[in-house]
């Protein structure tokens, strides 16, 4: 009886001695003793740990808004690209930035405005124009991230455009070019240095097809960056380009990165989009020429296998390139425009094999026919190199990869709806999604990370 008479004597504090705002604490509501008030709050802490040890969130029990996983690029279109992140800084290499573009320009920032750089790099054939993916690019159309995004200069962007060279010098002269298409599967960056060095060559055809964000597991912001370094480049040269010209795809080899189930980390990996072997055929194109960095890479990227496959099935030949077999080459050349006599001058060029000899090789492994019309083009001048006008007699002291795509279990096995090769095929379970919470149609949530806990409303919409 003494309890009950404690418990009816208890008299709340004042509303002015209260919480902020004079409302009264919870555990004062109702008027609950203090000691059942401690009896309950570590009851629920007890709760809570289990809980915890059980992997439940306490804000899954206490929030009714259902959990929906999103493609995370849906989600980014509708709640800004940085969604969940508003505020934090996308991350680029150390000293990659430049004041200048490609061509030493610094009025770079017009190609800031998506439809002018879509207009850089969309194919000038309209027979390519299909497969050109520009999703990367119209991300610029959100002020926020387009304020983040400078012209990016690396050191591999710049061996890749030298490298590219060897191949725009051999891909010139063959006369069944068009019957070739080359994917390029490089470092995004790498693959736009790459492109600019055969804008004049090959119709570039960028399939990059994701946002960035500032927890992206893809850092397609610097493929973004690349492709804005070589914009003006890309944009003149193509001017000069024939409509017959073959067709380059540039993909991101980066857009399978490894995702850890980590807070860290925002899904925004994709998948490669190829053309099936109908499309390819009714563009005159026999042939698929997959081009990697160096022997490290054996392969396809398991997104590719069966679309490889297939072409290989349907009459496609597929091969395997490595932009490593074009190496450095220091030869002696006359200067271009100087008078007779003057002293010749060293030039450091890239051939396939590593020598002028072994350049021409290049068209029996990967089908070309250029023979008997090669030339080289050095000091203003064409010079004949020897055994480029006849096919060489003995075989080169390397050969290309031992390659051809095979059939092998991916996350990607089966997974396709139709039977349209690129567009239709169904993602792994998880890939390139994100958990949200939703309420009356709009997101209240977002959770970084599978296991990662939700950071709670954002207001509206993120990001610009």
């Amino acid at each position: 009886m003494a309890k009950k008479t404690r418990e009816k004597q208890f008299t709340p504090p004042r509303a002015d001695a209260a919480s902020p705002g004079g409302e009264l604490a919870p555990w004062f509501e109702g008027q609950i003793s203090r000691r059942r008030a401690t009896q309950r709050v570590g009851t629920g802490l007890a709760i809570a740990s289990l809980l915890g040890m059980a992997g439940v969130s306490v804000y899954q029990l206490m929030d009714d808004d259902p959990e929906v996983s999103l493609d995370s690029l849906e989600l980014q279109r509708k709640e800004g690209w940085d969604v969940g992140s508003a505020g934090k800084q996308l991350s680029f290499p150390m000293a990659g930035s430049s004041a200048t573009d490609s061509l030493g320009r610094a009025d770079w920032s017009s190609f800031l405005d998506p439809n002018q750089l879509i207009a850089a790099y969309q194919p000038p054939s309209p027979a390519w124009q299909p497969f050109f993916v520009p999703t990367l690019i119209q991300s610029l159309a959100q002020p926020s991230l387009r304020a983040q995004i400078k012209p990016l200069r690396t050191p591999e962007m710049g061996e890749a455009y030298e490298r590219a060279g060897g191949l725009r010098e051999l891909i010139g002269q063959a006369e069944n070019a068009g019957e070739t298409l080359i994917v390029a599967d490089l470092a995004g960056p790498a693959s736009a240095a790459l492109g600019a060095a055969l804008s004049d060559t090959a119709q570039l055809v960028p399939v990059f097809d994701n946002w960035p964000h500032p927890l992206g597991v893809v850092p397609s912001q610097e493929t973004l960056g690349a492709l804005l370094y070589y914009a003006r480049e890309v944009e003149e040269k193509k001017a000069r380009l024939p409509q017959s010209a073959p067709a380059l795809m540039l993909l991101d080899n980066r857009r399978l990165a490894p995702y850890r189930d980590e807070e860290t980390q925002f899904d925004n990996r994709y998948l490669a989009k190829i053309p099936p072997a109908d499309q390819l055929k009714s563009r005159g194109v026999t042939n698929l020429i997959y081009l990697v960095r160096d022997e490290s890479q054996k392969e396809e990227l398991d997104d590719l296998n069966e679309e490889f496959v297939e072409l290989q099935k349907q009459g496609i030949g597929v091969r395997l390139l490595r932009l490593s077999d074009f190496k450095p080459f220091e030869e002696t050349v006359a200067a271009a425009g100087a008078a007779a006599g003057a002293a010749p001058v060293q030039e450091r060029h890239y051939y396939y094999g590593g020598s002028p000899l072994l350049h021409w090789w290049f068209f029996s492994h990967y089908l070309y026919r250029p023979y008997p019309n090669v030339v080289v083009v050095r000091g203003g001048r064409s010079v004949p190199v020897p055994g480029t006008l006849t096919r060489p007699a003995s075989a080169p002291p390397f050969r290309p990869p031992a390659y051809r795509p095979v059939t092998r279990p991916t996350v990607f096995s089966g997974a396709r709806v139709g039977g349209a090769s690129g567009v239709g095929r169904v993602r792994p379970s998880g890939f390139g999604r994100t958990s949200v919470r939703m309420s009356g149609g709009r997101v209240t949530g977002t959770r970084t990370g599978r296991s990662g806990s939700y950071g709670r409303s954002w207001g509206g919409r993120l990001g610009g």
